[in-house]
């Protein structure tokens, strides 16, 4: 599950599905050859569920068929298509947004909007280093854009440029955005307390503005399972999903903190209805399966389906739930491992480390954690369930 941002912009990884989708706009000869095609026999059966059509952007969708060149328009649409992928969780929507995009989308200096949307669309294919190239083009041409330096704070943070983080961080103005920005590398630093507090007395004073309290109470919570305040960040995050229901990373996040907890049953009725949504159905299954739920059957191979889907394309977006799925359903501790591995060259979120030093103990192969021990030492980060790990793998060794 990629981090939770503020921002439509911010988008971040969303998971097989998108992958699949993405990838079909990108290589549709491809996309064409591996998919499988089935006809429908029953004239009841509902094969897709669509939302009534705006009849504003029906003619704004009709003006750019006319005129594919008109810039305007195109980016107003996409970025409606991006905000409804984060509302929705449905990455169909950035799959749209990448094809209305189409005229700039190979064009390496393409203007400012267009950079800043296709790097949202590339973060969320883990194409990384092209998402920081556009960001920095994009601030290059307007250093005080405040959405850029969000998003790239974002993709540095993913990748471990903790330096350029801090330095977009520290551009933004508003005291609770840049508090919020700043609170994950804090905690990174090992100053997760520190964080905690500031963070909690800058949005003490936020009246309104649910998105940007929802994101911020998100970081709190972050913070406190970090600190193992797993009461507290249980909180902050039901308190998350009783505001904004249709929150998927609150959601997600607060299920994975009910199973830490031993309330796996929960989580499972927390996330029932959403399997739509990969993160959900992965955590789902593992969930089933832990509690030998009535779904278990089911929810495992619809997971096991949508990893070989993504693996027949060979996309693999969703490195960090197909490692948590192989370990935690199919023990199969030797994939596990391998999967985090590739995983940690991808990304090194705490999220990340937690995982690869999990698999390496589960594997029996205590070496392997070395790249997270080197990273934990450089980044000074202390968090409960990683030192946890590492306390377990120093045993084992």
């Amino acid at each position: 599950m990629g981090r939770r941002k503020l921002t439509v912009l911010a988008l971040g990884a969303v998971g097989l599905a998108g992958a699949l989708t993405l990838a079909a706009f990108a290589a549709p000869d491809r996309a064409r050859a591996s998919t499988r095609s089935r006809l429908p026999t029953d004239p009841d059966e509902v094969i897709a569920t669509v939302p009534p059509r705006d009849p504003e952007e029906v003619a704004a969708r009709r003006a750019l068929a006319t005129s594919p060149d008109a810039l305007e328009i195109a980016v107003s649409l996409a970025r409606a298509d991006i905000q409804r992928a984060r509302s929705t969780s449905d990455p169909r929507y950035l799959g749209r947004a990448q094809a209305t995009l189409a005229a700039w989308w190979n064009i390496t200096d393409a203007p400012p909007d267009v950079l800043l949307l296709r790097a949202t669309i590339l973060q969320s294919l883990h194409d990384f280093p092209a998402a920081r190239a556009d960001l920095d083009r994009v601030i290059a041409l307007r250093p005080d854009d405040a959405q850029a330096h969000l998003t790239r704070a974002v993709v540095a943070t993913v990748t471990g440029d903790y330096a350029a983080a801090r330095a977009s961080c520290a551009v933004l103005a508003n005291a609770v955005i840049s508090a919020t920005c700043l609170a994950p590398l804090d905690g990174l630093a090992g100053h997760a307390d520190e964080a905690y507090a500031h963070l909690a007395q800058a949005l003490a004073g936020v009246r309104g503005n649910a998105e940007l309290r929802g994101w911020a109470e998100t970081a709190l919570a972050e913070l406190a399972i970090q600190r193992g305040d797993n009461d507290v960040a249980l909180a902050h995050l039901q308190a998350i999903v009783a505001r904004d229901p249709s929150d998927a990373y609150g959601r997600a996040a607060l299920a994975d903190v009910l199973m830490l907890t031993g309330r796996a049953a929960e989580a499972s009725a927390l996330l029932a209805g959403h399997e739509q949504i990969d993160s959900a159905l992965v955590r789902r299954a593992i969930a089933e399966h832990v509690t030998h739920g009535p779904d278990e059957t089911r929810l495992v191979q619809m997971m096991r389906d949508r990893i070989a889907a993504a693996a027949e394309r060979g996309d693999r977006i969703h490195l960090r739930e197909e490692a948590r799925f192989a370990l935690e359903v199919d023990a199969d501790t030797a994939k596990a491992l391998r999967t985090a591995r590739d995983n940690w060259s991808v990304q090194k979120e705490l999220a990340d480390a937690r995982l690869l030093a999990q698999t390496a103990v589960a594997a029996g192969d205590p070496e392997a954690a070395a790249p997270v021990i080197a990273w934990a030492k450089a980044t000074g980060v202390h968090d409960a369930q990683l030192d946890r790990w590492l306390r377990q793998r120093e045993d084992a060794r």
